[in-house]
C-alpha cells in the first residue's frame, strides 16, 4: 500500500492579513484629509511630511507607517477626489430623463468641490506633483468621468434642452463652471444649495428648472 504524502508542517505565528485593517484605513484617511489642508495652504512643493505630521499630532516615523514619500500623499488625494465623485457620476448618469440627468449632473459638482474645497484645491491647483503612472491613471478616470457629462450634454441637446452645439466643448464647460467656486465661495455668506441653484439656472434654459435666485440677503 503507497505512503500517503506528508502534510507539510503549518507555520506558527499569527496569520497576515492581506487586506489592512478597518482601524488603518479609517487612519489614512484622516491623513489625507489633513494633507489636503496642508498642501492647500502652504503649496504642495512648500509642504512637507513634517508638515503634515505636525498637523496630525504624530511623529514622522509614524507617518511613515502609511505613506512613505510626499508623493504618496498626493496620489491618494487624487484618487480619493476623483473616485468618489466617479462613483456618485456613474449612478447619476443612470437617471433615464434627459433634463434631470443634466440637473443632477450640474448640481452634483457643484456641492461636491463646496463639500471639500482643500481636497479639490489641491487636485486642480498641484498636478504638476504627480508622477507620470499617477497621473495617467488620474487621467484614465477622468476621461470615464467627463464621458459621463458628455452623453448628458448630447441627450439634452437632442431633447430641445440645450441648443445644438459641440457635446465636449459644452460638457467641459459646465465642468468649468461649477468647479471654480473653492477660489472665490465663502462659506459665511454663501450658500451651497444657491449655487448649485444658480449653475443650473445658468446651463438648464427649459422651463422645468427656471427658479428665480435671489441674492443673498
Amino acid at each position: 500500500m503507497p505512503t500517503p504524502p506528508e502534510t507539510p508542517p503549518r507555520k506558527r505565528g499569527r496569520p497576515r492579513h492581506l487586506e489592512p485593517s478597518a482601524e488603518y484605513r479609517e487612519r489614512l484617511e484622516d491623513i489625507v484629509t489633513v494633507a489636503a489642508e496642508v498642501f492647500r495652504k502652504q503649496g504642495y512643493d512648500a509642504g512637507s511630511l513634517d508638515d503634515v505630521a505636525a498637523a496630525l499630532g504624530l511623529r514622522k516615523a509614524s507617518l511613515y507607517y502609511y505613506v512613505k514619500r510626499k508623493t504618496d500623499l498626493l496620489r491618494l488625494i487624487f484618487d480619493r477626489a476623483i473616485t468618489t465623485a466617479l462613483v456618485d457620476v456613474e449612478r447619476l448618469a443612470a437617471i433615464p430623463d434627459a433634463h434631470d440627468r443634466l440637473v443632477a449632473l450640474i448640481r452634483h459638482q457643484a456641492l461636491l468641490v463646496l463639500a471639500d474645497p482643500h481636497h479639490f484645491a489641491v487636485y486642480f491647483d498641484q498636478r504638476t506633483g504627480l508622477e507620470a503612472e499617477d497621473l495617467a491613471d488620474i487621467a484614465r478616470k477622468e476621461r470615464r468621468y467627463v464621458h459621463h457629462f458628455i452623453t448628458a450634454v448630447t441627450d439634452a441637446m437632442d431633447a430641445g434642452i440645450l441648443p445644438d452645439g459641440d457635446p465636449r466643448m459644452v460638457a467641459h464647460s459646465i465642468i468649468g463652471l461649477t468647479s471654480w467656486s473653492y477660489k472665490w465661495f465663502d462659506p459665511a455668506r454663501d450658500s451651497a444649495e444657491r449655487f448649485a441653484d444658480t449653475c443650473v439656472a445658468l446651463v438648464v434654459r427649459d422651463k422645468r428648472s427656471r427658479r428665480r435666485i435671489r441674492p443673498a440677503g
